[in-house]
């Protein structure tokens, strides 16, 4: 019997060396598998993900790099020559693709270039040789500091927005009109001001912003995390032309001095704010039945207090109505989430910058996703059959179990048709690239997904 319990002690030593980062989160009905995809990574900074399947990411130091979110491989796409690495963090920070990337291959980047400014630059993905080519300058000269730069980017429908901080040194400019930084700005995707803009001939779409580094669309809103100094860290829902009151403002308006400059300067209030400060970092919108519980709620990265964060929202989006906190301490400062189209969630860690304590694997990239929905597999060899794949006229779907619902997202998301059960969907309208088709049963839950191409 003593041998027995021996082997079985070294048989649980050996699965632990064989899976050494995972862990669950436990949600009541749904139990979140945690577990570390890639390692030694220097400063992920922020993530989004592509039409073509494939998650990209930023590195401080100038790299921009793929990962294949279902067999985690890694490839180096390009380094951005002229990226300035000085500062509390400062160099290349965030990354949004085109929105029909598949057919216009442009990556947008923000990033330092010197110790005084940073610019976005729009590249051309070259598929065949995995690399970018024709960088243009969208906005350039953009005051940057040691801190406090932003930085996210949004791209929603044909215009860009980008989140920018006050520069560290210069609050103040955050309400001056004359100055970008300190500002939600909106854009066209090549750089000019859109004409319908809040004020005209200016890029600001609001003002009065600290140092916004969570930048998400979701349930018809923009929100934003920003940080506060030593209190009042702050999650906003973006208004156009609306006032945030740094540097006059911190947190809600509740000093004599605050009230008089909100009712003076059309000041719009976080919809939730942390004292002591946390450091929030990136941000984003989960509504997939993968989580049910995370269902129209915000997933915030967080640096200083090292931990995610769930923010339950009102039925208008326009509160914050619970907080959950997971996975605290456990793999250091995170600095980006992101949610996938099918439901899955994915960390970055920010553990070699330069407040940082790194351990010998940091720093990493880390899946969570539904257990339940990790063992059934969501993969071609699931009982579903979809044919043909690609498809550009009517998709068939076969199935050994029953179906109630069907729905169909693109890859950022966005649904694009939902109806009840149907053998044949036609996708013929559909912009060519890839989706994703999910399948409910009669209680819409959701018990299969796929992707598929559209040609």
């Amino acid at each position: 019997m003593k041998k027995l319990h021996y082997f079985k002690n070294f048989l649980a030593f050996l699965i632990l060396l064989a899976y050494p980062c995972q862990a669950q989160i436990n949600l009541g009905t749904t139990v979140v598998q945690n577990t570390v995809v890639a390692t030694n990574l220097s400063v992920p900074w922020d993530m989004t993900y592509g039409a073509d399947g494939w998650i990209w990411f930023t590195e401080l130091g100038g790299n921009i790099k793929r990962i294949q979110p279902d067999t985690h491989e890694i490839r180096q796409v390009f380094t951005i020559p002229d990226v300035a690495l000085f500062g509390f963090s400062v160099g290349l920070h965030s990354i949004v693709l085109h929105p029909d990337f598949n057919n216009t291959p442009f990556v947008y980047v923000h990033y330092a270039n010197s110790t005084t400014t940073s610019k976005i630059v729009r590249y051309t993905f070259d598929l065949p040789n995995n690399t970018l080519t024709n960088a243009t300058i969208i906005m350039g000269g953009i005051p940057a500091g040691v801190s406090h730069n932003g930085s996210r980017m949004v791209i929603l429908e044909d215009k860009l927005y980008i989140s920018l901080g006050d520069t560290y040194s210069t609050p103040a400019v955050a309400q001056n009109l004359a100055s970008i930084n300190g500002k939600v700005l909106r854009m066209n995707l090549d750089g000019s001001i859109p004409t319908d803009n809040p004020i005209p001939g200016s890029y600001v779409y609001s003002l009065g912003h600290r140092n916004p580094q969570g930048l998400c669309y979701g349930a018809g809103k923009l929100y934003s995390s920003e940080h506060g100094t030593g209190a009042n860290d702050e999650i906003n829902t973006i208004e156009p032309n609306r006032n945030y009151g740094w540097p006059t403002v911190e947190g809600l308006c509740n000093t004599a001095a605050e009230i008089t400059f909100c009712n003076a300067n059309n000041v719009k209030e976080p919809i939730w704010s942390w004292s002591p400060s946390i450091a929030p970092a990136g941000i984003d919108y989960y509504q997939n039945a993968a989580i049910p519980e995370w269902n129209h709620s915000l997933l915030l990265a967080v640096l200083k207090d090292k931990k995610l964060i769930h923010l339950k929202l009102s039925e208008d989006g326009n509160q914050v109505v619970q907080q959950n906190t997971y996975l605290v301490n456990t793999y250091g400062r995170l600095r980006d989430v992101l949610v996938l189209p099918d439901g899955r969630v994915f960390l970055c860690t920010s553990n070699k910058d330069y407040a940082g304590s790194p351990v010998a694997t940091d720093d990493r990239i880390i899946e969570l996703r539904n257990n339940a929905l990790a063992v059934a597999g969501f993969t071609d060899g699931n009982e579903t059959t979809i044919y043909p794949v690609p498809s550009d006229h009517l998709l068939n779907i076969e199935s050994n179990f029953q179906i109630g619902f069907v729905a169909i997202t693109d890859a950022t998301g966005k649904e694009m048709y939902s109806a009840a059960y149907s053998s044949q969907v036609d996708v013929s309208g559909f912009t060519a690239g890839l989706y994703y088709l999910q399948l409910f049963d009669a209680n819409k839950t959701l018990v299969d997904q796929k992707k598929i191409l559209v040609k």
